[in-house]
């Protein structure tokens, strides 16, 4: 059996995220996604708001791949379901890192619609059991 591979492509309602990105490592901003500059840096870099810098955790064991919450403040979900302890993946299935946020009157203007958004992904899994 190959190596296993989780692809996570964008979904609609999305924060925006890159569908290539290779190998992910931490970073200092929320775990995932590096913060974003804006060209005059007038504008303080945000991550999507929804997306905690420890959210959740995806693992291989037994030739299948797990997501599990590590009780994030917004939640992750498989399929519109919340869960909190391992939960085998499938192909197809789509994950939400987050809830989506809404609006108010103390939302800093510079935040946009998106930094509201919780990340949202169809998976795709190779080289594991079915």
């Amino acid at each position: 059996m190959s190596s296993p591979t989780v692809t996570l492509s964008p979904a609609s309602g999305t924060f925006p995220f890159p569908s290539t990105c290779g190998w992910r490592v931490p970073c200092s901003s929320n775990g995932w996604f590096p913060p974003k500059d804006t060209e005059d840096n007038a504008i303080p870099s945000v991550s999507p708001l929804p997306l905690s810098s420890s959210h959740a955790e995806i693992w291989q064991d037994g030739g299948k791949i797990y997501i599990r919450d590590l009780e994030s403040a917004f939640g992750t979900f498989v399929n519109g379901l919340r869960i909190s302890k391992g939960t085998v993946l499938k192909t197809g299935d789509t994950i939400s890192l987050g809830s989506r946020i809404a609006r108010n009157d103390k939302t800093p203007a510079y935040i946009t619609e998106f930094h509201l958004c919780p990340v949202i992904a169809q998976v795709s899994l190779a080289g594991v059991s079915a």
